[in-house]
């Protein structure tokens, strides 16, 4: 019997609205939003109602069900090709084994949004359609990573190493670098994070993994650098 999760590609109208939502929050914060995200809030604000966006995903898909089709079939093959690969490795690198069996499905959901977020409650994340499906791959590994940090690690964060949700978000963002020495023969485009990481990013991947080959490790020398360093959290994040 297979211990890890599969991971099953498909589109809902839901997930794809709560996914923009997502983004649509870090552009109330002060990100730039992306080019469909514009869109909307040129349309309807930053705030829209759910049947605005809907609406707006009603007729963004209209005539395109081969593409949204053509799309999740071809991801779903690559990445089933790699699947045992990726979910070996990463329940080994980041201590996760037992996590992975109370869980049977991971659920990634096509959005038009250029960006991609995750939900670790509800184990869905959103890969975009504006990517071909070695990019999405390399998305799908990184939001993955971010639902099983959350159900491992978030505690530790907060409880043992007192990090605020900020924090948090910047350790969890930057410490997925790792998947660019991890699976460097599975990706095209790297996993390159925001720019506001770039020096944490080149420490965990440069000095402390080959060092310590310790996530815990990475993770308490990470949150080390976050707080001496609070400048280099994006402005966004609130």
């Amino acid at each position: 019997m297979n211990k890890f999760p599969k991971v099953i590609f498909s589109y809902n109208p839901e997930k794809d609205k709560e996914n923009i939502k997502i983004g649509l929050k870090t552009v109330i914060e002060g990100r730039n939003p992306d080019p469909e995200l514009k869109k909307i809030i040129d349309l309807y604000g930053n705030n829209p109602k759910d049947e605005e966006i809907l609406s707006f995903l009603e007729n963004w898909w209209k005539d395109k069900e081969l593409i949204k089709e053509t799309i999740i079939k071809q991801l779903q093959e690559y990445w089933d090709s790699i699947e045992e690969i990726f979910f070996n490795k990463l329940s080994e690198k980041i201590e996760i084994e037992e996590n992975f069996y109370e869980i049977k499905k991971i659920d990634g959901f096509l959005s038009i949004r250029y960006g991609s977020g995750f939900n670790s409650k509800e184990n869905w994340f959103a890969v975009s359609v504006q990517n071909g499906s070695l990019s999405n791959a390399r998305v799908a590994m990184h939001e993955i990573m971010h639902i099983f940090f959350n159900k491992k690690w978030v505690e530790f964060c907060r409880e043992e190493l007192k990090l605020k949700e900020k924090e948090i978000w910047d350790v969890r963002e930057a410490s997925t670098v790792l998947l660019n020495s991890w699976f460097r023969n599975l990706l095209i485009n790297l996993d390159l994070g925001y720019p506001e990481h770039t020096e944490l990013r080149k420490n965990i991947i440069r000095e402390w993994w080959p060092e310590n080959k310790d996530f815990k490790k990475i993770i308490i020398l990470a949150s080390q650098y976050m707080k001496e360093n609070p400048e280099k959290s994006p402005v966004w994040n609130k």
